[in-house]
């Protein structure tokens, strides 16, 4: 009976260790997972900040546009009429 029942403790034993192991792995895992599900709302802010300056760079520029747009109008009018 003894012979029998040795067998099966250290099966069990064995099981256990590698329970024991498993839970560990899956509490890494976890971090892991907590880390990165950080990570990408950090990103997710800082993309969020990136589209919000280009569309004030964006709108910046169109005012640009707009002021050397008139500028040019107003350099060919003057050159226009100095030649008549």
């Amino acid at each position: 009976m003894l012979k029998r029942v040795d067998p099966l403790r250290k099966e069990l034993k064995d099981l256990e260790t590698k329970a024991e192991d498993t839970r560990q792995k899956g509490e890494e895992i976890t971090k892991i997972i907590a880390e990165l599900e950080a990570s990408i709302a950090k990103y997710k802010e800082e993309y969020a900040m990136v589209i919000s300056d280009a569309s004030v760079i964006k709108n910046d520029l169109s005012t640009f546009e707009k002021k050397v747009s008139s500028s040019f109008v107003c350099v060919t009018l003057r050159r226009v009429s100095s030649l008549h």
